[in-house]
């Protein structure tokens, strides 16, 4: 099983920011959650990760509600990347990576040895070994994303949940990373701003509108330009690679009228 939603809500502050939304992902499958800015995406990635609890509707992991889990089982289960995570203690990646096995910590410590080779697989997996002992004030914006998926899947989790990890990255960074997370043996959830990136890295999609679910299913399913234009309210031509099966969005430059 995987971590799904059933229906959920979450009135934040008197005002409905998920709606109702159903979301099954199948096991080792990446989701990518399109939608524009305030449709609900980061809010139903803090649902998944049960930061926050809905109003109604439930968060199931292997269909126990989310909040009955307890909290060292989700974190063994579940991984989060979120959009902004910072320090200013002079810290190396290996030591950011090592974090992630915190849940695997028990009273008087863990495994040292699993530690260890959990932290070595997430470095070379993520092409950082060569900067384990490396300032993490000297990387660049797409190694700082880098050592953030590596101490995520020093969790060794069964689900990765990634808030706009590609954002404030430059194209070839944003093509690498989202290649690294798909190729991933983890059920990944992703929100995402671009489209062309989510028809090209996601198996699936699902599109939010103001807090609900207006479409799901395959890239080439959703991504039509009548859903681009009335989600984004933008004018959209959209082909079929003939080569990977997968959508080309190409957007056109005039204002939309109407």
């Amino acid at each position: 099983m995987t971590l799904q939603t059933r229906e959920v809500a979450w009135d934040r502050g008197g005002r409905l920011v998920v709606d109702g939304v159903t979301l099954r992902p199948r096991p080792g499958e990446t989701v990518g959650l399109l939608g524009p800015n305030g449709s609900g995406k980061s809010s139903l990635i803090r649902l998944l990760s049960g930061v926050a609890r809905p109003t109604a509707g439930v968060v199931t992991l292997d269909d126990r509600s989310l909040s009955g889990v307890s909290r060292r089982e989700a974190a063994r289960a579940i991984a989060t990347v979120t959009q902004h995570a910072d320090t200013t203690v002079d810290v190396t990646v290996r030591d950011i990576v090592a974090l992630g096995r915190i849940p695997h910590r028990g009273t008087f410590g863990g495994d040292r040895r699993a530690d260890a080779e959990a932290v070595r697989e997430a470095l070379e997996r993520t092409g950082l070994g060569a900067k384990a002992g490396e300032s993490w004030h000297r990387l660049s914006g797409g190694e700082r994303q880098r050592v953030h998926i590596a101490r995520a899947l020093a969790q060794r989790p069964r689900e990765l949940l990634l808030d706009e990890p590609t954002n404030h990255l430059d194209i070839r960074h944003q093509l690498d990373l989202l290649r690294l997370i798909a190729e991933l043996p983890v059920t990944t959830v992703v929100a995402l701003h671009d489209l062309n990136l989510a028809a090209m890295f996601c198996d699936s999609l699902l599109v939010l509108k103001e807090g609900r679910a207006v479409a799901a299913g395959t890239p080439v399913e959703v991504l039509s330009p009548e859903l681009i234009a009335e989600v984004y309210e933008v004018d959209a031509a959209v082909t079929v690679d003939g080569a990977t099966g997968r959508p080309q969005i190409v957007f056109t430059p005039h204002r939309r009228s109407g």
